[in-house]
């Protein structure tokens, strides 16, 4: 084990890990690499940025950019201040980003110019038509500074000059700054879907992103001299709240590479010596399945994330080879993860089972219907306390469903626990459909078929999947014929691909399976999809 850091920020973290070895590399990326000590003063010249602009503890500003070093020195800049980063999705189309926008109430963006096929620049002059005049948006009241990487757009700022408008703040003020950060503050809001149609904004607070980070980190084995590739995006909580804290306590080196593709994926794992894995199980999968795999090329991997679901940590474990690798069990609610396997457990038990609670964590199962208590190895609703959300960010409504009065999370999840304390997941309890290791509401997929003109009616279930967690699957009940692909580039046109129906049928509404209260039997549907797909 490594000590503890003493900050409860991560800016104080990196702050703390640049005092002590300001020349061990922090992150690795393409050609880059960047020490402790330069990350350090990247992430004060950005927060001194920040300041410049007038930004003050307990906004809220949002960050569209791949997993780049600038992604990890706009969160340290943003938690140096006490302000609240908002990491935007970059696979949302432009009402999804306007949304998120809107209801998170920004005050600044930072985002690259063009990322995959997007130009930023131009989507963001569409959904902001005053920013040229460098006027107020009336869509968007806070707004007031878009800060592009790369060519800019009439109305905003470059990187460049982001960064220079920061030398009107002098050391001194940035200290101040710092040292009132409340530990117990947003330090993210991180948009998840839920069983609803619209995502909820998960508040998560400096205190818990590093604490739970740390231990999380160091279940996994974490050391100095680890480097952690990561494959999942920055802006969802296994990149956020698991690999980026879990490697910045640990004072170990973060492996970025943009975006995930298993091609550059081999190459990045083989030329920097990755030694801890942080991918999903599709990832996974197109790793084993990519023409240029060979076992060696991933060899320099030795422990990391096995994930959850028994196929996952097959394919993680066993067939590439990383046995020191750990199931988990978590959500975004829960800074990521609350029960987590040891590095060395036996590869029977990984296998089995989805880790034992991290410090600072209570679980407990219960009978989902009157909360009382189940014994070991009896499957209930998974409850959650510690560290957990704060809550969402104005939805009172949500989080009152969400948080019980003894402090509770109510996961929506069911599971067993062993007479060791081990966690088995089992299944979930609420609609939600959680698709490549990604949270889908199936009321919003929902309602974008229906928007189709040959559409009547649809109803979305998800149904396990070895590789995915779950399938997205439609029924849908037409005006007219209509062939599947069209309706699936229908929802891919209108929001982000990982919401489109992996497989649609097509019913009439009056032979769907219903309740006794007349609502649709989903379980019912559920298991007619599975039966239909040949998974029985």
């Amino acid at each position: 084990m490594i000590a503890r850091p003493k900050g409860l920020t991560l800016a104080a973290v990196v702050a703390e890990q640049a005092a002590v070895t300001p020349d061990h590399p922090a992150i690795l990326f393409r050609d880059v690499c960047l020490s402790y000590g330069a990350l350090n003063a990247d992430m004060r010249a950005a927060a001194k940025g920040l300041l410049a602009l007038g930004v003050t503890p307990g906004q809220r500003i949002g960050i569209l950019i791949g997993n780049t070093p600038e992604w990890v020195v706009m969160a340290l800049a943003a938690s140096a201040i006490g302000v609240t980063l908002a990491p935007l999705n970059s696979w949302y189309k432009p009402a999804e980003l306007a949304w998120t926008m809107r209801h998170c109430g920004l005050t600044a963006i930072v985002a690259a110019r063009t990322f995959l096929k997007t130009d930023y620049g131009t989507v963001f002059t569409d959904l902001l038509p005053a920013l040229k005049h460098r006027l107020p948006d009336p869509a968007f009241p806070r707004l007031r500074t878009l800060v592009l990487i790369g060519d800019t757009v009439a109305g905003a700022i470059d990187w460049g000059q982001f960064l220079d408008g920061g030398a009107a703040i002098s050391d001194p003020q940035l200290d101040t700054a710092m040292a009132a950060v409340d530990p117990d503050s947003p330090a993210y809001v991180l948009y998840t879907s839920g069983s609803t149609a619209e995502p909820k904004g998960v508040l998560l607070c400096h205190r818990g992103v590093v604490g739970n980070g740390f231990d999380l980190g160091q279940r996994r084995g974490i050391r100095p001299g680890d480097r952690t590739w990561l494959g999942t995006p920055l802006f969802y909580a296994l990149g956020a709240t698991n690999a980026l804290p879990a490697t910045l306590t640990a004072g170990a080196t973060l492996v970025l590479q943009g975006a995930f593709e298993a091609g550059a994926a081999l190459d990045t794992i083989e030329r920097t010596r990755a030694t801890v894995y942080y991918g999903t199980g599709n990832m996974s999968r197109a790793l084993l399945d990519h023409p240029a795999f060979a076992p060696d090329r991933v060899a320099s991997l030795k422990k990391g994330n096995a994930g959850l679901g028994a196929e996952y940590k097959r394919l993680t474990l066993i067939e590439l080879g990383i046995t020191g690798a750990v199931p988990a069990y978590g959500l975004t609610e829960t800074y990521g993860n609350a029960a987590v396997g040891w590095h060395d457990d036996p590869l029977d038990v990984k296998l089995a089972t989805d880790g034992v609670a991290l410090p600072g964590i209570e679980i407990r199962i219960v009978d989902p219907e009157t909360d009382a208590p189940r014994g070991p190895g009896e499957i209930g609703l998974i409850q959650i306390r510690g560290h957990v959300t704060l809550g969402y960010l104005d939805n009172p409504e949500e989080t009152a469903k969400a948080l019980r009065p003894d402090g509770f999370f109510d996961t929506g999840d069911l599971g067993t626990l062993d007479p060791e304390g081990r966690l088995c997941f089992h299944s979930r309890l609420k609609d939600v459909i959680k698709s490549g290791g990604i949270n889908v509401s199936p009321i919003e997929v929902e309602q974008l078929l229906v928007t189709h003109p040959d559409v009547r009616d649809a109803h979305v279930v998800g149904v396990a999947d070895p590789i995915r967690g779950e399938l997205i699957v439609a029924f849908v009940d037409p005006f007219v014929p209509v062939a599947e692909p069209l309706l699936q580039a229908h929802v891919k046109q209108r929001a982000a691909s990982f919401k489109v129906p992996h497989h649609i049928f097509f019913r009439n509404e009056a032979a769907l399976p219903r309740l006794a209260t007349g609502k649709i039997a989903k379980v019912a549907l559920r298991e007619e999809a599975r039966r239909l797909l040949d998974l029985a």
